[in-house]
């Protein structure tokens, strides 16, 4: 993949096919810390110990026999993360989702850019319309913090029974996802 944008959108996809209803998508750039934390949490179904450790496999997969495929995800995510002097954990429990905490050293000459984060968290919303995300980008410098939040789910509440996938809602999306990066500094990462 070239970008974490590329595998922020596989981690939600495998999020969806574990059956997950809400997904939190945080995204963190803390210049002090030398940074870069992409946290993704879902309510699926979650992993034992053993499929957790199996999903780190590239030679392992979930997915059925029709659409079967070598599991490169998880595992190239995790090796350009530490590639890039960051690190990796993914904690699961069947029945209450998993969690993945990926960190990347922010000004690592190896680590690749954060990429087309509208494209993909716009994308993840208007194809998963079922599933209420919640978006969180953070940006800290200099002992300030700028901070952006979005949640579908409120967007459902209000629009009652007009779909997410409605075009003027999509522009709504769209320019708000675009106004939050923006404002937290997220489109040149």
């Amino acid at each position: 993949m070239q970008d974490i944008s590329l595998h922020l959108l596989d981690i939600i996809e495998n999020s969806v096919r574990a059956k997950a209803r809400n997904i939190k998508v945080r995204v963190i750039k803390d210049v002090g810390s030398n940074l870069l934390r992409i946290i993704v949490e879902d309510n699926g179904t979650g992993m034992d110990s053993e499929t957790l450790a199996m999903a780190q496999d590239p030679f392992y997969t979930s997915k059925g026999e029709r659409e079967k495929k070598v599991g490169l995800g998880i595992p190239l995510f995790k090796q350009n993360a530490e590639m890039s002097n960051g690190s990796f954990k993914m904690s699961s429990q069947p029945g209450f989702g998993t969690v993945l905490t990926v960190d990347f050293e922010l000004n690592h000459i190896d680590r690749m850019p954060l990429g087309n984060l509208k494209a993909t968290l716009l994308g993840a919303i208007i194809g998963h319309p079922e599933v209420d995300f919640h978006i969180i980008l953070i940006h800290c410098e200099r002992g300030r913090e700028y901070s952006f939040h979005f949640e579908t789910a409120a967007i459902k509440e209000e629009l009652g029974d007009i779909p997410l996938t409605y075009p003027d809602v999509i522009e709504y999306i769209d320019q708000s996802l675009n106004e939050g990066i923006q404002n937290t500094s997220m489109e040149n990462v």
